[in-house]
């Protein structure tokens, strides 16, 4: 079995991010900014390639396996945060563009609903903040515990073998008792 993504993946991920940056530095700050052409013309540009990028990125991605690279088997309900997880990131960065684009397009042609596809645009920005927070903050947990899975994606810091210690089984059973009491409540 393969425990690590193709060198396609890995690129993608890790040039995307100063992508993502940009954009999010970048951002115009005030609307009447779009009245110059050029400004305009590079803000759709801009979207339309993240958007591009971002989709070429799940559909080569979808069908890998959530947490390549474990060490051990990954209880269900890890695996079904850490999809969830992975779909809000792909949801978050292809409304951003997108909303981006809806807002472009409403203000080039003076129509209204401007306000909402704003209130959505700034609502897909948090949610990439939150969800990219969430994912980063896993991803430093796991390689903390030594889980195989921070091997698979980044390039530096490997992981030479699965840590143990009386802190990492304790984690491991307040983790495990979680999981299994979630599991309890949506099992029927």
């Amino acid at each position: 079995m393969v425990n690590t993504h193709t060198f396609l993946a890995k690129l993608i991920h890790w040039t995307f991010i100063p992508l993502y940056a940009y954009g999010i530095f970048k951002q115009v700050g005030d609307l009447n900014e779009l009245q110059d052409a050029s400004l305009l013309n590079f803000e759709i540009l801009f979207a339309s390639v993240f958007l591009i990028i971002v989709l070429l990125r799940y559909f080569y991605m979808k069908d890998t396996p959530a947490l390549l690279g474990a060490n051990d088997d990954v209880h269900k309900v890890h695996l079904f945060i850490a999809k969830t997880v992975h779909r809000l990131v792909y949801l978050s960065l292809i409304m951003l563009p997108t909303t981006g684009l809806l807002i472009a397009g409403l203000f080039s042609l003076g129509v209204g609903g401007i306000d909402l596809a704003i209130a959505i645009h700034e609502f897909s920005a948090f949610l990439s903040y939150v969800v990219i927070a969430l994912h980063v903050g896993a991803t430093f947990y796991s390689r903390f515990k030594g889980e195989g899975l921070w091997n698979a994606m980044v390039p530096i810091w490997q992981e030479t073998e699965k840590k143990e210690s009386s802190l990492i089984w304790k984690l491991n059973a307040i983790e495990k008792k979680v999981y299994d009491n979630i599991e309890d409540k949506f099992n029927y």
